[in-house]
């Protein structure tokens, strides 16, 4: 079954070295061959030998799992009033469940690992082409890949099918982007197609050590004249355009030939695969610690207990009667033998399924986000999901959102506006390129400046073209870079095509072809791209776009201070912003550009380093010739959505890259800035004293009105700012801005983004954080915060791979938070609590009945009592309140923020509420055990035959009261009763009398040998025919759950929370009402089909109510009066809702 075993377990590589790579494994005389891993793949996190004692060791280190452990070794070791069975089947039944889960789990992994590893490749191996399975290829090899077919492993592309030496790729299951991606082979092996050139192919491959960057790969590749490699005739730079993944698919290309130079657990997707850091839930920490509690007081209660017995038999022995022939002795033995007794006792109070129970109950509630239809995209045919089920009930405290604003915010769909061409504004209107305000004045390509222009808008990027149907499309990385070609395109200047020696374009009809020599490609260190490039007409021209901040620094001449007053204006207009650059280089300063840049590529070890200083040498004295503005307009649903964040006393973070103005600009579109909020900037601090000193005012100004807090406050933060308060006052900083209503942080690197998250997060009030994001650059906040959210954007799925929950648009996050992570936090607070309750309510009565025997370990249970309780006769209902309890409908926890910033704020996994739990527990069990023993102590006319209970019937009945009693209180407590919470509850009182019966009868006295073993025979059918049992049972209910319902009538009516204002609201007629409203309904009721399926049902309850009043209103005022149907809901209905529509409680 687990049958992925191989050399996966290897030492290492350093990280430094590099790594060498000989073609078809041809060692120079001399050179010892090296040791790769092979390429098995193992996802797998168990092996056949390993699987049981690991997950052993990894279920017992849990408090509980442990606790029990050394609970059955005692009762094995000792002589115990209860059997080991008792303990010994729950432990195992809870283990062998976990176990079963994870291993068929693991099965699942090495079934798709072993489809991986045995899929058949094409290698070629003693000079012919042979099909092995993909574990068996090793570094070295030369490896055929056709079309469509995934990459085995990491290879050097060595020849493609195509003429240029290029293929084209899509990374789906690395990095989730759909687009097609260019790679190109090295113009020395473009030629090598057929297995006998290839077969004499004598070189070797130079690479940097295995890392997990899926977009850095730095090599050379080195040529020989002869065997000896040492002696090399030509080397070339290799980087990450030559590099195949292993899990990228091949696409629009017949075959390609690579080398492989990273295999197995080398590749980067493997090494992509490690497991993130694990998020400890605060549920299974205050679990622990209330298990931890449970376990002090059970052991100091049997030390007391222990004590207690032994100064109760020293003072009470002499004078006990039945106890005049047996010796009493005072040792050390018989103390820890009590001592130990007790502890096996109580063991019951901690319950031994909760861990197994919550889990069920979070794994299957995952399913929900998935199966919601309220978050499913149709468009895109995407639903939420949730990749992890360990943080549901973390959705339901959150008190911060940090959210990235490109692609979460906004569309990141991008569309061009306006530009800035020389000093003067351009703007586009009806597809033609005019000057700003004058319609009549269009762009004229005659006109060199906005020739020039426009062509480094189509020459300086990264797009490539693909044909289909014998139409021309963009296919680009960036949407960015893609609206901008488009927009080229579409003023007279059209990308045609890009080779690895030419790009052409059209230009007014002209075809001119323009030859590549060199790129320089994007990075966040330079925010800047340039491409070095020969005219037709033989002028060397080097082309630049970036970021302003970055690319007008480094201008020396053209309309520089123009174009940076235009940015600003498209920045505050909201527009994202880039700014073109260029200059012509002499040929012999081309010389020493292509000098440096050959000698930057063939270096390995600080190759990066050494590209940026020499981008910096050839990125200067430039001429800026513009500036662009293309429009990313925000989502749908993003201002509703922030605004009941508001509302639910969530603060939004938003943390981006952007330029500040437009960063501002977006802010108070989407209302995180509000009309009212008064706006502090932290830009440009690159002095310690000068920030701490503003720092200081705005603390001093904040705290200055804490106490009134209608007056609000926002903080804008640039990314230079952050690196210097936090570097040199980050509790200053802290402050200050956790007592603003609004933050927004621009111009942060991904590292900024996530050391923001974790200065809040780790803050001494503990918040529950959530971050979301869409792209790679939001992975780390994404990973450093308590709950992660991606979005399925267009930059990739990275941050979706990365996230513990998915959706498709921001607005879904407040069905996310609002409903399911409001139902999920109420539900598992009640279900841990319920489990500590039950259990002690069923304890408790044989603690009490300890001090009316004489302090003896003495159980009042049966062993099918003590195994049943938890397993059968108290766990499916806790299960169904923490699967579908809806204390509140979704629409109105939807449509209504307060109820999630009450339930928030209530911290319901408090010691308050452990306390009440508690208290009701003990009342509970003392009312059970003083009803249960009065009767049994005054047992006068018990039965017709004056037939007095023993033991088991005492304790027989105390269990059967205690069944009742809790199995009851979850029906109380259950507001939303479905076809399966009536099953479980009632049909666990009804199993429980059944099998108890059946049981009695099995162990009748007809049957011997169980008679003689079992004391608690025929008990339960004894007592069944006594009248008075029934009336203790009835009485012991009542009295047991009078306190919980009459202190939430006080509660509802005299201290009545907002759930209770809601929740007394008839919720049939409100949904009615909307309806009517909203649907034109005329009828007094409306069927759960027609209602669920209208507007006002899904979501739109405020827009869609608002609208059908306002249409009513202007048909009552086109004829002069009320219409039918406003006379009919003006007539013979009382409305429920406000002027507004909104729904309020009475």
């Amino acid at each position: 079954m687990f049958g992925c075993f191989g050399s996966y377990f290897q030492g290492n590589e350093d990280p430094n070295s590099i790594r060498q790579v000989y073609i078809f494994n041809r060692y120079p005389e001399g050179v010892k061959a090296q040791s790769f891993p092979d390429n098995e793949i193992v996802t797998s996190k168990y092996t056949l030998l390993n699987f049981i004692p690991k997950n052993l060791y990894e279920q017992f280190r849990r408090i509980a799992n442990f606790y029990f452990l050394c609970v059955v070794i005692i009762m094995l070791c000792i002589e115990t009033p209860i059997g080991p069975g008792t303990t010994m089947m729950p432990l195992a039944i809870v283990v062998t469940i976990s176990l079963c889960k994870q291993g068929y789990e693991d099965y699942q992994r090495h079934k798709a690992d072993n489809e991986v590893n045995n899929r058949l490749v094409s290698v070629i191996r003693h000079g012919c082409l042979q099909q092995i399975v993909s574990r068996n290829i090793r570094v070295g090899d030369v490896v055929k890949v056709e079309c469509d077919e995934e990459f085995p492993a990491d290879m050097v592309l060595l020849s493609s099918s195509d003429e240029e030496g290029s293929c084209y790729i899509t990374t789906a299951n690395l990095d989730g982007e759909t687009n097609l991606k260019i790679l190109t082979c090295p113009e020395e092996t473009k030629s090598l197609l057929t297995v006998q050139e290839l077969y004499g192919l004598d070189a070797s491959i130079e690479c940097e050590s295995p890392n997990v960057d899926l977009y850095r790969f730095q090599g050379r590749m080195i040529f020989a004249t002869d065997k000896n490699l040492d002696n090399f005739s030509a080397m070339k730079s290799l980087n990450s355009s030559n590099l195949l993944l292993r899990g990228a698919t091949l696409k629009n290309t017949k075959f390609v030939y690579g080398a492989p130079v990273y295999t197995g657990r080398d590749t980067k997707m493997a090494l992509n695969q490690a497991q993130a850091q694990y998020k400890l839930p605060s549920i299974e920490w205050k679990m622990n610690m209330y298990i931890l509690f449970f376990c002090f007081m059970v052991v100091t209660l049997a030390t007391m207990l222990t004590i207690i017995e032994f100064f109760w038999e020293v003072d009470c022995h002499p004078r006990a009667l039945y106890r005049q022939n047996v010796t009493f002795s005072h040792n050390v033995g018989g103390f820890l033998n009590d001592f130990f007794s007790f502890i096996v006792l109580f063991n019951y109070v901690i319950p031994i399924s909760l861990y197994v129970t919550v889990e069920a109950v979070k794994f299957i509630s995952s399913y929900f986000v998935k199966w919601d239809l309220e978050m499913y995209h149709a468009p895109t045919d995407t639903p939420a999901k949730a990749n992890t089920s360990d943080l549901n009930e973390e959705l339901g405290q959150v008190e911060y959102v940090f959210s990235d604003k490109t692609g979460t915010l906004t569309e990141n769909e991008l569309v061009f506006r306006k530009c800035s061409i020389a000093g003067t504004k351009y703007a586009s209107v009806d597809d033609r390129l005019c000057l700003e305000g004058q319609r009549e004045e269009y762009a004229d390509l005659k006109d060199t400046k906005v020739k020039d222009f426009l062509l480094s808008m189509s020459l300086c990027h990264s797009v490539f073209t693909t044909e289909h149907q014998g139409i021309l499309k963009y296919e680009a990385s960036s949407p960015d870079e893609k609206a901008l070609v488009e927009a080229a395109a579409q003023y007279g200047i059209k990308f045609i095509f890009a080779s690895r020696n030419s790009r052409k374009v059209n230009v007014d009809g002209s075809l001119d072809r323009y030859e590549f020599l060199h790129i320089l490609p994007f990075d966040n260190t330079r925010k800047r791209m340039s491409i070095i490039l020969r005219s037709p007409t033989g002028k060397i021209l080097l082309l630049c776009k970036g970021a302003e901040s970055s690319v007008l620094d480094i201008c020396t001449s053209g309309c520089i201070e123009s174009t940076r007053n235009h940015v600003d204006d498209y920045a505050v207009e909201g527009l994202r912003t880039l700014v073109f650059a260029m200059r012509e280089i002499s040929e012999s300063d081309f010389e020493r550009v292509d000098k440096l840049m050959q000698d930057t590529q063939n270096a390995i070890n600080e190759r990066t380093e050494k590209e940026q200083a020499a981008f910096d040498i050839i990125e200067s004295q430039l001429c800026c010739i513009g500036a662009t503005g293309v429009e990313d307009r925000l989502q749908d649903g993003v201002y509703e959505t922030i605004s009941a964040l508001k509302e639910g006393g969530v603060k939004l973070w938003v943390l981006t890259g952007d330029k500040m103005e437009t960063a501002v600009n977006i802010s108070q579109a989407c209302n995180h800035f509000t009309s009212n909020m008064k706006l502090h900037f932290l830009t440009a601090q690159r002095d310690p004293d000068s920030c701490r000193q503003t720092l200081s005012s705005l603390l001093a100004l904040l705290e200055g009105v804490s106490v009134d807090r209608k007056q609000q406050f926002g903080v804008v933060v640039d990314g230079t700012s952050l690196g210097t308060a936090l570097a040199t006052c980050p509790e200053l900083f802290l402050k200050s801005t956790l007592l603003c209503s609004a933050v927004l942080c621009c111009r942060l690197s991904p590292l900024q983004k996530a050391e923001v998250v974790r200065m809040v997060k780790q803050c001494k009030e503990n918040p529950v954080t959530l971050a979301i994001g869409d792209g790679a650059n939001d992975v780390s906040m994404i990973l450093e915060a308590n709950v992660g959210v991606g979005i399925f954007g267009k930059e990739g799925r990275q941050a979706v791979r990365s996230s513990d929950f998915s959706i498709a648009r921001f607005r879904y996050l407040r069905n996310l938070m609002f409903v399911h992570g409001h139902y999920y936090y109420r539900r598992i607070a009640t279900v841990v609590f319920y489990f500590f309750y039950k259990n002690v309510v069923f304890v408790a009565p044989a603690i009490c009945f300890l001090f009316m025997n004489g302090y003896s370990p003495q159980t009042i249970y049966s062993e099918l009592q003590l195994i049943g309780f938890n397993l059968m006769f108290s766990a499916l209902p806790i299960i169904s309140y923490g699967l579908f309890e809806q204390h509140l409908p979704p629409t109105l926890l939807y449509e209504k923020p307060i109820l999630y910033k009450e339930s928030a704020s209530t911290n319901l996994l408090s010691i308050k509420y452990f306390v009440a739990w508690m208290v009701q527990a003990v009342w509970n069990s003392f009312v059970i055990f003083l009803f249960v023993f009065s009767l049994f102590y005054d047992s006068s006319g018990f039965n017709a035959n004056q037939r007095v209970g023993g033991l088991w019937c005492y304790g027989t009945l105390c269990y059967s009261c205690v069944i009742f009693v809790i199995n009851i209180m979850i029906a109380l407590k259950t507001r939303y009763w479905v076809w399966f919470t009536h099953f479980t509850i009632w049909g666990t009182l009804i199993s429980f009398v059944v099998i108890s019966y059946l049981y009695a009868l099995w162990a009748s006295p007809n049957i011997t040998w169980i008679h003689e073993t079992n004391d608690a025979t025929y008990v339960f059918i004894w007592l069944s025919t006594c009248a008075i049992v029934y009336l203790v049972v009835a009485i012991v209910v009542i009295l047991c759950l009078l306190p919980p319902v009459l202190i939430m009538l006080i509660q509802h009516h005299l201290y009545p929370m907002e759930v209770d204002r809601y929740r007394s609201v008839d919720w049939s007629r409100v949904q009615a009402h909307r309806h009517r409203l909203c649907c034109g309904y005329q009828t007094d009721g409306v069927t759960a089909k027609q209602y669920f399926g209208c507007a006002c049902a899904r979501g739109d309850g405020y827009s869609s109510v608002k609208e059908s009043k306002r249409g009513k209103a202007e048909d009552d005022e086109e004829g002069g009066g009320n219409s039918a149907s406003g006379s009919y809901v003006a007539s013979n209905y009382t409305p429920l809702e406000d002027e507004s529509h909104s729904l309020s409680a009475p």
